[in-house]
């Protein structure tokens, strides 16, 4: 294992950043000019020393969580535990507090204990995931920062009442593991009143931004991963995106790359393509924290403007032979970010048959691996040629140090893209729109608008079905 407190080790197992494929001096009139990221400069500068103000008041409590040893501790020793209690743990979130957790685990998870992350109430995969389990070998982390997720209680209550049938009331408690807001929130009122075995997501800190909590890291080392890695990866980053100067600093390069794209090209997505199966689920926890971020309708001065770049998470080679037409060919209004792995910690040659066939014995000798990697080159290539927009982040190995490091990259790159855009990253009011219509929707007193609800339903109903 390597050591990561050694600074050449951390050299080598640098995330970085090539912002080639972005600019005009490869692509020509259709890339962006350095001169207008220099003219971004002293205005991206100004983003990171707000940044350092804030978090030295601790107004910023995300970018505090590298260093968290208190917590860290809790976490492990919690998680060794549950270890030693169960064959399998099963997550019940949705969005922020699933996806994070999930992206760690697709990426590092060893397998065992087997952790199912359930982030849905579609009754048939409910249905099927609880009819699967031993209950008397299963752990189940209820995970909601708010406390009050409709769909996350209502697990948590089937959960319990199997539990309850299963093992009876003393020894089903040792059997769930809540993860909420230290201070308040339902299911913090129930941890009070029953004494379930509990976990703190920090005040400050929203569910999208929660990987690095317990959130995340629980159920995270419960699968076997070294969360002190992560952190130590969280941490080396932090150090890398604390610079003022654009150009070295590769979180606030992104940023202003990104930015300039959206207000100079007039990009309206942008991509971020793992080449990795165990970064797939990464892909998808960067666009919920792209989309709740920066979709935006108003900015801090209170103007009405509609911000925010539509997130798509994409993986190669899948998603290359189904994409990359419409990418070529189709409007040139999104940015490709390739994620490359350089080692990808396995390979496995490909057999020499069929030498005679042109289409076939080219591949004699070479690795899967090699391979990847270069499909991975001839779809960067590809776009460059036909001067679409396109950026690499080149991963040495994938390990707990690196995905560390991309976790926190693109948290920073989300902060300082919000603050070049003058929009708050911390809010989401229109999604809060969507809960507070499902607890109306439920019943749910206080938040029945009932004249409201009745009258769409009713409009709706006179509407035929085709």
């Amino acid at each position: 294992m390597p050591d990561f407190r050694r600074r050449a080790v951390r050299e080598r197992m640098t995330v970085r950043l090539d912002p080639s494929g972005m600019l005009n001096e490869t692509l020509g009139s259709a890339g962006l000019a350095r001169a207008d990221l220099d003219a971004l400069a002293e205005r991206a500068a100004d983003t990171v020393r707000a940044v350092a103000d804030r978090r030295a008041a601790g107004q910023l409590p995300v970018f505090a969580l590298v260093q968290q040893p208190e917590a860290l501790g809790r976490i492990t020793a919690l998680a060794r535990e549950v270890r030693d209690e169960i064959d399998t743990l099963v997550v019940l979130g949705v969005g922020g507090s699933a996806l994070g957790s999930r992206a760690i685990l697709s990426a590092l998870g060893s397998g065992t204990p087997r952790v199912v992350v359930a982030d849905n109430v579609d009754p048939w995969s409910v249905g099927a995931l609880l009819d699967d389990l031993d209950l008397t070998r299963t752990a189940f982390n209820v995970v909601s920062k708010s406390g009050e997720t409709a769909a996350t209680i209502a697990q948590f209550l089937i959960v319990r009442d199997r539990l309850l049938r299963a093992l009876g009331a003393i020894e089903y408690k040792p059997r769930v593991i809540i993860t909420t807001d230290a201070e308040r929130g339902s299911l913090r009122q129930i941890v009070n009143d029953e004494g379930f075995r509990d976990l703190a997501v920090p005040a400050g800190v929203a569910s999208r931004f929660s990987v690095l909590t317990a959130a995340g890291l629980f159920p995270a080392a419960v699968g076997g991963v070294r969360i002190e890695d992560v952190l130590a990866g969280a941490a080396w980053m932090d150090q890398r995106t604390r610079s003022p100067v654009l150009w070295e600093n590769p979180a606030l390069l992104l940023a202003a790359m990104l930015y300039l794209a959206e207000t100079r090209a007039s990009t309206h997505t942008v991509v971020l393509m793992p080449y990795s199966d165990r970064l797939r689920d990464l892909a998808r926890w960067f666009a919920q924290l792209w989309a709740e971020s920066l979709g935006k309708a108003v900015d801090l001065d209170g103007r009405k403007r509609a911000v925010g770049t539509t997130p798509q998470a994409a993986v190669g080679v899948s998603d290359q032979h189904s994409l990359l037409q419409l990418w070529l060919d189709g409007p040139a209004d999104r940015v490709v970010c390739f994620v490359r792995v350089e080692d990808h910690g396995r390979e496995i040659e490909i057999p020499s048959a069929y030498g005679d066939l042109e289409g076939v014995g080219y591949l004699r000798g070479k690795g899967l691996g090699a391979l990847l990697n270069m499909e991975q080159r001839a779809t960067e290539l590809a776009l460059q040629q036909r001067g679409r927009l396109s950026l690499t982040l080149s991963v040495p190995e994938l390990n707990a140090f690196t995905l560390g490091q991309l976790v926190f990259l693109f948290e920073a790159v989300t902060v300082f893209a919000a603050s070049l855009h003058r929009v708050d990253s911390w809010n989401q009011p229109a999604a809060e729109e969507g809960r507070q219509l499902t607890f109306g929707l439920a019943g749910r007193k206080a938040w029945e608008d009932r004249d409201e609800v009745e009258a769409w339903l009713a409009a709706k109903a006179t509407r035929p079905l085709v």
